[in-house]
């Protein structure tokens, strides 16, 4: 193969990497604006966080919904007895999805004469809002700070869209929302 020839093939190759590149990042935050995903409390296991999908008494899983649909209009909604979001929020919205958690905790210790004052582990949400009433409890990995600190400069400020801060990308995505019909629910 001549030098004429690599050159032009790894020209060829760095192209074809760029598209792959520009439409994976066009498809992550299409996907982070208007995908939806199903929100579980979030509690602290011991080594991070953890999604706790170990299904939830009818009790607690009316107080989980209540809390959270109060603050949340516009992004989280309750469909079937299932809490539903934008995946911007699931994603970037770490404290507030533990201290709602925090606050479902408080409210099913009160209902059981406990010490409101939980540490928001998993394991008290097991004793005190599941059917088993044990400290086992099934739950996967939330994602890490480092995985949300790499992802969050790439959604070109997805999270401060909901205060109504809208960079560049983020217009055309309104744009190209109202335009496809998927603007946020």
């Amino acid at each position: 193969m001549t030098l004429k020839r690599k050159i032009q093939a790894g020209l060829l190759a760095i192209a074809l990497l760029a598209v792959a590149a520009a439409g994976s990042l066009f498809w992550f935050n299409w996907w982070l604006r208007f995908g939806t995903t199903r929100i579980y409390p979030l509690c602290f296991d011991g080594d991070g966080y953890t999604e706790f999908t170990e299904p939830l008494t009818p009790q607690a899983n009316a107080v989980f919904i209540k809390i959270m649909s109060s603050h949340t209009k516009g992004y989280v909604w309750i469909k079937d007895g299932q809490v539903i979001a934008m995946n911007w929020y699931w994603l970037f919205g770490e404290g507030a999805l533990a201290q709602r958690t925090y606050s479902l905790l408080r409210e099913l210790a009160l209902s059981h004469g406990l010490d409101p004052e939980m540490n928001g582990f998993c394991s008290d949400l097991a004793l005190m809002g599941t059917p088993a009433r044990s400290s086992d409890y099934s739950g996967i990995a939330y994602p890490s700070n480092f995985t949300r600190d790499t992802l969050e400069p790439l959604s070109f400020g997805a999270r401060a869209e909901r205060a109504g801060y809208y960079t560049p990308v983020g217009r055309f995505y309104q744009w190209l929302g109202q335009l496809t019909g998927d603007q946020e629910k």
